[in-house]
C-alpha cells in the first residue's frame, strides 16, 4: 500500500510546505482581491469578505512595522507561510516561506519576490538581545510575523503596507473553488513508492510533460514536486502556474457565489487589523483591478551559499545584491517594444531585428548563438510521434547537443508524447510534446503542437512580432525575456517554451522558433 503524506502531518519528518506555499499565497491574493473588486459597488458585499478574512484572526503587532498606504499609492503585501518539526511544540514554528507583493498599477508589472528561507541576516528583537548570524525564517520563531516584517523591511528598505499569513491545508479546495487550470508542463514528473523503503519514500507523483488541464490533486502533486530539482527552480514553476491562474480566471465567476472562495481561504489566514476593514480591502482590490492588465514578474536573489562557524548553511546576498533586487522590485521592466524597420538604404538598428534579420549577414548565426543543428536528430526523434492528425515541426537548432529526453524507463508514458487536451467546450485536441534539456537541472525547453487554436496561455502576445523565414511569430515576454513564442498556421498552433528558470536568451528562443521544420517536408 503505497504512503499518502497529503493524510499525515509528520511526513516523513517535517511537514513538506514551504516551497509550493509560494504559489498558493500569491494565487490566493490576486484570486482574493480580484473578488473583492467585483464588490466594491456594495458595502454589505465588502463587509462579508471582511468577515471572511477575520475568521482566521489577527496578526499580533502587525501594526508596529506596516505603513499606511495613502488612496491610490502602489502597496506591497508581506505574505508568509510557517511550518512545524515534527515532534516540536506548536510555538516552535519557522516561517519556510516569506514573499513580498508588489501592486503598482503605474509600473511594467506586478512583481513578486521569494525571500530564501536560509538567508542570512542579523538582527534585534523585541527585548533588545541581537541574534546573528542567523535564518531569516528564524526570526518567525524569535518575534512572530511583527518580527520577520521588521527583518525584510529594514533589509531591503521596502516600506510594507500589510501582512497576510496563510495555512496551506485548503490549497486544493481553493483550487476546486476556481476550477482547473491549464498549465505548461515542461518534464515529466514521475515517482513511485513501491519497493522503496520507508525512509525513502515521497509524495508520488506521475504527470506527463505538455498543455494540459489540472485540478485539486493533480495541480497540488505538480507546484509542491521538490526532489530533483533546486528551490529556485521550484520558485520559477510555480510562478509559472500562477502566471497561467491569473491568465485563465474570471473574477465574474464570482458574482453567483462571492465567498465560495474566501470563506476557505479566510480561516486558514492571518492579516493585519488594518486589512479587517471594508476601505482598506476596496482600497487594495481596486490596486488589483487597475493591475489586471499587468504581467507578473518575478524578482529573483542570486544565491551565494556558504557555510557559518556553526556548521549551518546560508544563501548570502551582499549589499549591491539587495540593491538590484530592490530596485528590479520597485521599478520592473517593461516589455521590449517592437523594432523599427530599417529603410531598404540602410540606416541605424534598432535594438531589435525586422524580420528577415536572420538571414542578413549582420544577425549572429545559429552557431554564434550556442546552438547545435540537430537537424537529423529532430527527424529521428519526432517519427517517434507516429501518425498525427495534423502536420508535426521539429527546430532544426537545439541548445544542446544531447537534449532531446528520451523515454522514461521502468513507467509509462515518456518523451516524446502525443495525447488529447480537453478543451473547455468539451472537444479533444491532438497535441504532441518534444522535451529538450537544457543542461542545467529542472532547466527544460519545450516544444508543442496542437489543434487547439485558442488556448488561454496564447492570450495577450506582445506587440512585438517577428517573422522569421516565413513564419510569423508571437512574443510573450516576462519583463525583457522571453518566455514563449508561438506561431499559428491553419491547422494548429505550435510553441517553443523557455525552461523554468528562462536560460535561453531571446535571440536563441527566435532562432530556434524560426527553424521549426515540417516532418516529412522539404
Amino acid at each position: 500500500m503505497s504512503y499518502d503524506p497529503y493524510e499525515d502531518d509528520d511526513f516523513p519528518r517535517r511537514a513538506r510546505t514551504g516551497t509550493w506555499l509560494r504559489f498558493l499565497f500569491a494565487a490566493v491574493l490576486i484570486i482574493v482581491l480580484t473578488a473583492g473588486a467585483t464588490a466594491t459597488a456594495g458595502l454589505l458585499n465588502v463587509q462579508k469578505f471582511v468577515d471572511d478574512l477575520k475568521a482566521g484572526g489577527t496578526i499580533r503587532g502587525a501594526e508596529r512595522v506596516i505603513t499606511r498606504a495613502d488612496v491610490g499609492d502602489p502597496q506591497t503585501i508581506l505574505l508568509i507561510g510557517s511550518d512545524h518539526r515534527y515532534d516540536a511544540a506548536r510555538r516552535d514554528a519557522r516561517s519556510d516561506t516569506m514573499m513580498l507583493v508588489r501592486i503598482d498599477p503605474d509600473a511594467a508589472a506586478t512583481t513578486v519576490l521569494s525571500i530564501p528561507r536560509d538567508l542570512r541576516v542579523t538582527y534585534t528583537d523585541a527585548q533588545g538581545l541581537v541574534h546573528g548570524p542567523a535564518k531569516i525564517n528564524e526570526t518567525y520563531t524569535v518575534g512572530g510575523e511583527a518580527l520577520t516584517a521588521e527583518v525584510i523591511r529594514t533589509l531591503f528598505r521596502i516600506p510594507i503596507n500589510h501582512i497576510a499569513n496563510i495555512n496551506f491545508r485548503g490549497f486544493r479546495e481553493a483550487i476546486d473553488a476556481i476550477g482547473c487550470v491549464y498549465v505548461d508542463v515542461d518534464q515529466r514528473y514521475y515517482h513511485s513508492n513501491i519497493g522503496l523503503a520507508a525512509s525513502q519514500q515521497y509524495a508520488e507523483i506521475n504527470i506527463n510533460p505538455g498543455y494540459q488541464m489540472m485540478c485539486g490533486t493533480r495541480a497540488l502533486d505538480y507546484v509542491r514536486y521538490r526532489h530533483t530539482d533546486s528551490d529556485l527552480v521550484r520558485g520559477a514553476r510555480q510562478q509559472d502556474f500562477l502566471r497561467q491562474i491569473r491568465s485563465q480566471y474570471d473574477a465574474n465567476d464570482f458574482v453567483n457565489d462571492p465567498h465560495k472562495l474566501t470563506k476557505i481561504i479566510g480561516r486558514r489566514m492571518q492579516t493585519d487589523k488594518d486589512l479587517q476593514s471594508a476601505s482598506a480591502l476596496i482600497q487594495l482590490a481596486q490596486l488589483v483591478a487597475f493591475s489586471a492588465s499587468k504581467p507578473i514578474q518575478q524578482v529573483a536573489i542570486t544565491p551565494t551559499y556558504t557555510t557559518g562557524s556553526d556548521g549551518a548553511s546560508y544563501v548570502e546576498a551582499g549589499e549591491s545584491e539587495i540593491a538590484r533586487v530592490r530596485e528590479e522590485f520597485l521599478h520592473p521592466d517593461a516589455a521590449p517594444a517592437p523594432p523599427r524597420q530599417q529603410r531598404s538604404g540602410g540606416g541605424k538598428k534598432g535594438r531589435g531585428r525586422r524580420s528577415r534579420a536572420a538571414r542578413s549577414p549582420s544577425a549572429p548565426t545559429p552557431e554564434s548563438l550556442g546552438l547545435y543543428d540537430m537537424t537529423q536528430t529532430g527527424k529521428d526523434y519526432t517519427i517517434q510521434l507516429g501518425p498525427m492528425n495534423f502536420p508535426v515541426y521539429y527546430p532544426r537548432y537545439l541548445p544542446n547537443s544531447a537534449g532531446y529526453m528520451t523515454p522514461n524507463t521502468g513507467a509509462e508514458g515518456g518523451y516524446p508524447i502525443k495525447y488529447k487536451t480537453k478543451a473547455p467546450d468539451g472537444k479533444m485536441k491532438q497535441s504532441y510534446r518534444l522535451v529538450v534539456s537544457y543542461g542545467d537541472p529542472g532547466n527544460y525547453m519545450g516544444v508543442q503542437g496542437t489543434t487547439w487554436k485558442n488556448p488561454p496561455i496564447l492570450n495577450n502576445p506582445s506587440s512585438d512580432h517577428r517573422t522569421i523565414n516565413g513564419k510569423k511569430l508571437d512574443l510573450y515576454y516576462d519583463g525583457r525575456r522571453l518566455r514563449l513564442v508561438a506561431w499559428r498556421t491553419p491547422q494548429a498552433v505550435y510553441w517553443i517554451s523557455n525552461t523554468l528558470e528562462k536560460r535561453l536568451s531571446n535571440d536563441q528562443m527566435l532562432a530556434i522558433a524560426g527553424s521549426l521544420t515540417r516532418l516529412g517536408g522539404r
